[in-house]
């Protein structure tokens, strides 16, 4: 995947092996992990290789895969966005995760809007996902106000979740 967004204050990118730390660094945020079943104990070496799995892997499986959010003045690594194949659902999801020093600034929104449109026009897909731990407000206000509605309650990776959709046909109303 080669595909880099730029927006007013970001840089989506393709992941490298380079970005593991700032991935480990954003594992060690408990804010950020509350919702996802706390603190990761890996290693950034650990880090490296689930890289290697996804979102890279992804690239060639697929031919897209999650973002690397990179700050557009500081350069710095400060979470990821974008799309991600979910074989156990058959279905793309959107995804997000930042660190807690940039909620509430609208990051998430501002790099979610071109991952869509990315997912819609680019990908051609007709549909996308997304999926939050039912007690985590703030992602699912996010989603709804993407425009995602609200489809199911699902379990998958032994862990409850709200499964909400959005259909491109939706997206171009939006």
């Amino acid at each position: 995947m080669k595909k880099v967004i730029e927006t007013e204050r970001l840089i989506l990118r393709p992941f490298t092996l380079d970005d593991a730390e700032g991935s480990w660094r954003l594992s060690q945020d408990e804010e950020v992990m509350k919702f996802l079943g706390g603190i990761d104990t890996g290693t950034v070496e650990e880090h490296r290789e689930m890289l290697k799995k996804a979102p890279i892997g992804d690239y060639e499986k697929y031919g897209f895969g999650r973002f690397a959010m990179i700050d557009k003045i500081t350069q710095e690594y400060i979470g990821f966005t974008g799309l991600k194949y979910i074989e156990e659902l058959d279905e793309v999801d959107l995804g997000y995760r930042i660190s807690s020093k940039y909620w509430r600034k609208g990051y998430s929104y501002e790099a979610a809007l071109p991952s869509l449109d990315f997912g819609f026009n680019d990908l051609g897909l007709d549909r996308i996902i997304a999926l939050a731990n039912p007690e985590n407000v703030a992602s699912t206000g996010l989603m709804k106000k993407l425009g995602f509605v609200y489809e199911k309650d699902i379990r998958i990776y032994d862990e409850d979740a709200v499964y909400y959709a959005l259909n491109k046909s939706d997206w171009f109303s939006h």
